[in-house]
């Protein structure tokens, strides 16, 4: 069998200060006053014979799907990686500008809008600048993954004493400790890449906050690349109902303290990886002081890490969701009502409520939009398989136990599945979550209850093809 070589490229795809930072429904603000930490565009090439794949991790929040096919196009044309064996995948910062002018409680006369055509393209760039460099640094490489814990996640179904479920710290609640790791090693025994996978909503920082960032996944990759040098990746896993302890806040130095949590526990794990296989062996005695007995590891053989994608489409059930012509009409009527509202007179609570009606009557009538006249929908599952670790992304945001039951009984040793690659196509709640109400049930997700359990099925057989 051929050896694996990878390669990895970054570019910075940094906004400017004054675009528009409004994916918050409750935020008085429109364009961001400052930057906090750069966001880049990470791609990661590998290659192995015929075979060819491309992991991109973009400090974003979303982008729809027919905007990742061209630019998995553009990752294609640049590496030579078939477009459906590119994974494009967003680490759903929230303090990022918003890719679309309309749709989702955007609108494009809302100050800052008219930097976002530029910065989309500046984006597009940056991938394609990434994946240059990733080719041209391809090189043999030795894989290692395993699995460890971080205890930063909990729950974020809060239900109130009314009966209310709000976005909030459930401490009580379900949640996903699993950390998964990859590490990639060259020849000399440098660490080319690291493949952290971790679920949890990158909401630390919330609508107070005014400040460009990549939030919690941005400070745990640069923590990994502190303490193992290279480049790490970051893939989130099922975060749609999980939430960081520190979470909601204007706090800068709060998405630090998560990401540098969980990237030292990514670190450590990583550390402890063996990407070349070795055996154990004593060697002599040194006579000191006291004797010392010496070990030695020596180098085995080994078959070199198998690469395999693949890209299919899965069927899901979608919901009822309402009237497509009045939920449109009420969101054009909370889209005016922004529209005409003198924020030099508005208070800071007038404003914030004319903005989470307008964005909750948008996704409502968008996704009446999405169901409308059919049963079910397909989307995209993509899975990489890199020796002994299977990713597999999907354009959703599932929830924790999705993931959990993905894992269960799996034919190697890491199985990390992640929403936010290849697009958005919404929630995917628990079936029992539907009897409950909240955002992510009310607003957030066309699936109908069934969809979980279809999801875990497809997601698992992928996982169980990959590994043969």
């Amino acid at each position: 069998m051929n050896r694996l070589l990878a390669g990895v490229g970054r570019a910075d795809m940094t906004p400017p200060m004054g675009i528009a930072h409004v994916n918050w429904g409750a935020r008085t603000h429109d364009r961001a006053e400052g930057i906090d930490l750069a966001l880049w565009s990470s791609v990661l090439m590998l290659e192995q014979g015929a075979t060819r794949a491309a992991i991109v991790d973009l400090d974003f929040l979303l982008i729809d799907t027919d905007e990742c096919r061209r630019l998995r196009g553009i990752v294609a044309r640049e590496t030579g990686v078939a477009p459906d064996h590119v994974r494009l995948s967003f680490t759903h910062t929230h303090s990022g500008p918003p890719w679309a002018t309309e749709g989702f409680g955007t609108q494009a006369q809302l100050p800052g809008m008219e930097l976002v055509p530029a910065y989309r393209e500046k984006v597009a760039a940056a991938i394609g600048a990434a994946a240059r460099a990733a080719k041209a640094a391809l090189r043999p490489v030795h894989v290692a993954a395993g699995l460890g814990q971080c205890d930063i996640t909990v729950n974020r179904r809060l239900g109130l004493p009314d009966g209310r479920v709000v976005v909030g710290q459930n401490w009580e609640g379900y949640r996903d400790t699993t950390l998964s790791v990859v590490r990639i090693d060259d020849d000399a025994g440098a660490t080319l890449a690291t493949i952290v996978g971790y679920g949890t909503h990158p909401i630390v920082l919330a609508h107070e906050n005014r400040f460009i960032s990549p939030d919690y996944p941005g400070h745990l990759k640069r923590t990994v690349e502190a303490a193992l040098g290279g480049h790490c990746l970051f893939l989130q896993g099922c975060a749609g109902d999980q939430i960081p302890r520190e979470a909601l806040v204007a706090d800068l130095g709060a998405p630090r303290r998560m990401g540098t949590a969980i990237g030292l526990d990514a670190a450590r794990l990583a550390m402890e990886l063996r990407p070349r296989a070795t055996k154990r062996r004593f060697d002599r005695v040194v006579e000191s002081g006291a004797p010392l007995g010496i070990w030695v590891e020596d180098e085995i053989a080994a078959p070199p890490p198998v690469l395999a994608v693949e890209s299919r489409r899965v069927a899901l059930p979608v919901r009822n969701y309402g009237d497509v012509d009045s939920l449109v009409a009420e969101s054009d009527r909370c889209a005016e009502a922004v529209r005409g509202l003198d924020k030099s007179l508005a208070t800071p609570a007038e404003i914030g409520a004319a903005n989470f009606k307008a964005k909750r009557a948008a996704m409502s009538a968008h996704w009446a939009r999405f169901c409308a006249n059919r049963l079910e929908v397909g989307i995209e599952l993509h899975g990489i398989r890199i020796g002994d670790a299977v990713l597999i992304g999907a354009p959703l945001e599932p929830f924790a136990r999705i993931g959990v039951e993905i894992r269960a009984d799996a034919a190697l040793p890491l199985v990390h599945f992640g929403g936010y690659t290849n697009g958005w196509e919404g929630y995917v709640p628990n079936a029992e979550d539907f009897q409950s109400s909240g955002y992510e049930v009310e607003w957030a997700t066309p699936y109908a209850a069934t969809t979980a359990a279809v999801l875990v099925r497809e997601a698992r057989r992928l996982a169980t093809d990959l590994a043969r």
